[in-house]
């Protein structure tokens, strides 16, 4: 067998060939839209990041983010492939803008000063999680909110959020059904007020969480 050194394998190409920072940003917009963000303002700037990650997409066979460190195992750089909003939608919430500053909040007007790295900010953090008009009453949603898991609950107009977890035997609350004010365990039928996630079964309440709507978006506090 030869001693000589192997050729590196050539890695899966996940967007065709001749893909353009245009194309990157058609896909990218919308989605990250849906998330409460949009490019940043600085159009310099996001000329420069897409350029980048066209580089890295070349290189490596995906859009990863260009700030962070690929490790090689795919499915742990899953975590790192633009837009990796949803994998840090507490810590972008925190800073206004993913990692890099490509996307900013779309509250922030001024995205000129959130380039590169800044400093999160201490204390409770306010996260979009759904605009106005996404659920219908009686609908629920299940949230992973960095290491929180919550049931995003519609009744009567409102919204609200509470922990995901039945605590008599560990269900996911947002598997069950809603009736009136109350969300039900689709294991064993235990009930939940979703307003302070009360339940008549004793020291079993679950968690509920701020919730509150402006500008036609859904917002908690956590």
């Amino acid at each position: 067998m030869s001693d000589a050194a192997q050729p590196a394998p050539i890695p899966r190409r996940r967007f065709a060939e001749g893909v353009t920072a245009d194309d990157l940003r058609g896909y990218m917009a919308p989605y990250v839209a849906r998330l409460g963000y949009r490019f940043n303002t600085d159009e310099g700037f996001v000329a420069e990041l897409l350029d980048s990650e066209l580089g890295i997409l070349a290189e490596a066979g995906d859009v990863y983010c260009p700030c962070r460190l690929r490790s090689g195992d795919p499915k742990e750089d899953a975590a790192i492939v633009c837009p990796c909003i949803a994998v840090n939608v507490v810590e972008f919430a925190a800073m206004r803008k993913c990692w890099c500053g490509l996307f900013i909040r779309t509250d922030v007007e001024d995205g000129s000063t959130l380039h590169g790295v800044i400093e999160k900010a201490d204390g409770p953090t306010e996260v979009r999680v759904a605009a106005k008009d996404d659920m219908r009453d009686g609908e629920v949603r299940h949230l992973k909110l960095g290491k929180r898991d919550v049931a995003l609950v519609r009744a009567a107009g409102n919204y609200y959020v509470l922990s995901n977890v039945c605590r008599h035997a560990f269900a996911p609350l947002s598997d069950g059904f809603v009736e009136g004010f109350e969300l039900v365990c689709p294991l064993h039928g235990w009930r939940f007020d979703v307003r302070d996630g009360s339940t008549d079964h004793p020291d079993s309440d679950v968690r509920t969480y701020p919730v509150a709507v402006r500008d036609g978006e859904v917002f908690v506090t956590i």
